[in-house]
């Protein structure tokens, strides 16, 4: 077994080592992994949750095992913009790259500039105003909070196993958009469906996960519910209401069930 960290914003974590396999998931910068076997440039990985999937190994800084221990038990902050851009040493010294929302990273600061660490070495400068809190230190959550942490990715497009601004499906939103707020649910909507309690369509609230053959969203309280949308093609809010413009008609009628996280 062998060890790495992520060194760049996100990579796609595919079905087998080739980049025409199925995309399943993605991790960000930053995100430790161990690291199976190799073949054709890629690398099978497995996330902090579990998660397994093939990457670029060129997308990788590898790591002694002590050094990702090291790694894992330090603070950490999150990124709290949807993107934000730094300049720093990924493959060479000016390189400019993007950081996405919730990419926890290793920040000091001093002399009035903020920096944080490269999983290669070297520290590079970052927005204070672009971070938000130390990863396990977050204050008492919300449906309403995480609502509105969920609108920052209006408007991004989908994608099949995105989980970024960039691109983001409909389980990537609901495990990206909690994980934020320090709650890790599973990464597919499949296992999603066992997270939390069961509660009625008609005593849904804010931040309640809504169930549709293959597919998840998120309730904002009554009829409303924001969702990656792969017919609309991008993160949207949506209604069960047949008076409102965007009421789904085949979302209304093919709700299964809403489970319930924040009690």
């Amino acid at each position: 077994m062998q060890y790495g960290i992520i060194k760049i914003p996100v990579t796609d974590l595919r079905s087998g080592p080739d980049s025409a396999q199925e995309r399943l998931s993605q991790a960000l910068f930053g995100t430790p992994v161990k690291i199976g076997s190799t073949q054709k440039g890629f690398s099978r990985v497995v996330l902090p949750e579990g998660y397994r999937g093939w990457c670029r190994s060129g997308h990788i800084e590898p790591v002694t095992k002590n050094r990702l221990a090291q790694y894992a038990k330090r603070r950490k902050i999150r990124v709290k913009a949807a993107s934000v851009r730094v300049r720093g040493p990924v493959y060479g010294p000016k390189d400019q790259f993007l950081l996405y929302l919730g990419t926890e990273l290793i920040v000091s600061s001093s002399a009035g500039e903020t920096r944080f660490e490269m999983p290669g070495g070297g520290m590079v400068r970052i927005s204070q105003s672009a971070l938000k809190m130390q990863v396990g230190k977050n204050r008492k959550i919300s449906g309403r909070i995480i609502i509105n942490t969920s609108r920052i990715f209006l408007g991004t497009p989908y994608l099949w196993g995105g989980i970024s601004p960039a691109g983001i499906d409909c389980s990537g939103l609901v495990q990206m958009v909690y994980r934020f707020h320090g709650l890790e649910l599973a990464r597919d909507s499949r296992d999603q469906r066992r997270e939390g309690i069961a509660v009625k369509r008609d005593s849904v609230r804010a931040g309640d996960l809504l169930f549709f053959p293959g597919h998840v969203a998120l309730s904002c309280g009554g009829n409303r519910f924001i969702h990656a949308s792969a017919q609309r093609g991008m993160t949207v809010i949506d209604s069960f209401d047949s008076e409102a413009p965007n009421y789904r008609p085949d979302l209304d009628r093919g709700f299964e069930f809403a489970r319930r996280i924040i009690p």
